[in-house]
């Protein structure tokens, strides 16, 4: 008896490393080729479209401040001008002042519905970095095979994708089966309450449901992991929610030279000390789905380890924890952003404040969030509070299915655009909030993706310095569009 239990103990080892180079080098089968298709705009054309979309400077200031309303009005007229086919064949209209929703009717309308979002509205340029620009952010320069300025990655490469592809759609005389929504708003930037909400609630009177949404928010890149040689087109088929949270202490002033043990700031320094040293857990199942989806393209040490998280978890997520980006994926995040007290050097201050971004993990909600500040901080002298702009927070998207119809399509579209070329699709939560937040109504299915195949080194031109576009990828960005439409 003793022998056959020693040699089972013995066998064990073996037994486990069949196991795990079984999984290894079984493939998951999801990773297939597309079928290339003939269709190829005018790049040089497009891409002086687009130069002239940068020009129209449709910026969001904040919510405090008005819209650029001229401008966003003259980039209509702009579009109308440049794109004859779509507003002489669909219907458009204004929603919300500066919004526009075009309706495409297919030729089955019982099918569901399809609705693509981008937003006409961008951030600002950062005061004193102008000089930095090595063309001017307004100008929409064409040089060195890139689209210059403001706009053209974030997010004005959907609005001029979506309608090009249109009018090229007519001018071939192809017409979708199922009606489309092209839903355009225009404060995206400043969390699209008057723009993308508005067009949200016309579409539920209307009692639309569609098959699934497509928004911005994933995109195709290389190098998102050591090893990963075939590029990555990844989407988000969920995105984090956000809260700010205001919080305040109080003291009763006077001179410094007679301080009490701790003043209204230093109350607060060690309430935010405490938030920072106690950080929301982790939850590890997002990054996994994107792990597991590209492990069959990476070299063996990597794919051994991917393909058998099962067993190795508990090791990759401890080789994460110094990534900042990594982390953002597995937790609700937390930001101090903002601290203001004191006005003089020898006066106690009497108020000390500060405002503090969350990130919502899905499964947690503003609610929860704050529930666990008031626990961390455990000190009644710190008051905890929703920030004062009208909005309690908004709590994470649902997260949408990778398999069945929409997912299934829009990989089926990605790669068929990529062809011949092979290309790694995987799913990714989204750190940061677009206008699918809006829609929920109309469909459970939500998916934010644009192809733009972009270097690392260009995705921080997106709110950032530098901002531009390829040629080439603005012109596969139609084509993208070409093919998802025309085979709705």
């Amino acid at each position: 008896m003793k022998k056959s239990i020693l040699a089972a103990l013995v066998g064990l080892p073996a037994i486990l490393v069949l196991v795990l180079l079984v999984r290894t080098f079984l493939p998951t089968g999801e990773q297939v080729q597309g079928q290339a298709f003939r269709f190829s705009p005018d790049a040089e054309a497009t891409a002086r479209i687009m130069g002239e979309a940068v020009r129209y400077e449709t910026i969001s200031f904040g919510r405090d401040k008005p819209v650029s309303g001229e401008a966003l009005l003259a980039f209509h007229e702009y579009l109308e001008k440049t794109f004859p086919l779509v507003h002489a064949n669909l219907k458009r209209e204004i929603i919300g002042d500066y919004s526009l929703l075009y309706t495409w009717q297919g030729t089955k309308p019982a099918l569901k519905s399809v609705v693509l979002l981008g937003h006409l509205d961008v951030v600002p340029i950062v005061p004193g970095t102008e000089k930095d620009w090595v063309h001017p952010p307004f100008s929409g320069e064409i040089a060195d095979g890139f689209i210059w300025g403001r706009g053209t990655l974030d997010n004005k490469v959907n609005i001029i994708g979506i309608l090009s592809a249109a009018e090229h759609m007519l001018r071939r005389g192809v017409a979708p089966q199922r009606n489309l929504y092209f839903a355009f708003g225009h404060d995206e930037e400043q969390g699209g309450l008057d723009g993308a909400r508005v067009i949200a609630d016309v579409l539920e009177e209307r009692k639309v449901t569609a098959a699934f949404v497509l928004d911005e928010g994933g995109l195709i890149a290389k190098g998102f992991m050591p090893g990963l040689r075939k590029p990555v087109a990844v989407i988000a088929p969920a995105e984090k929610g956000i809260v700010t949270l205001h919080l305040s202490s109080k003291g009763k002033g006077g001179h410094s030279s007679v301080p009490p043990p701790q003043s209204s700031i230093g109350v607060l320094a060690a309430a935010l000390a405490r938030l920072e040293a106690n950080q929301f857990p982790r939850d590890f199942s997002h990054t996994r789905a994107f792990l597991e989806a590209v492990a069959d393209e990476m070299p063996f040490s990597s794919r051994f380890i991917m393909k058998n998280l099962w067993l190795f978890q508990p090791l990759v997520m401890a080789s994460l924890t110094s990534d900042n980006q990594s982390q953002a994926g597995m937790r609700t995040t937390i930001a101090v952003t903002m601290i203001d007290g004191g006005i003089k050097a020898n006066v106690l201050p009497i108020e000390t404040t500060a405002k503090v971004n969350f990130r919502i993990l899905p499964g947690e909600t503003p609610e929860t969030v704050k529930q666990r500040v008031v626990k961390v901080i455990n000190d009644p002298r710190v008051r905890v509070e929703y920030d004062g702009t009208g909005q309690q927070g908004m709590a994470p998207s649902p997260v949408s299915p990778i398999h069945g119809f929409g997912w299934d399509y829009l990989t089926a579209t990605i790669r068929d655009t990529a062809a011949p070329e092979d290309i790694i699709v995987a799913p990714r939560l989204l750190v940061a909030a677009t206008d699918t937040r809006h829609y929920r109504a109309i469909s459970p299915n939500h998916y934010r993706f644009t192809y733009m195949r972009l270097p690392l080194s260009d995705i921080s031109g997106i709110h950032g310095t530098n901002e531009r576009i390829s040629v080439a990828t603005l012109a596969d960005g139609v084509r993208f569009y070409f093919r998802l439409m025309s085979g709705l």
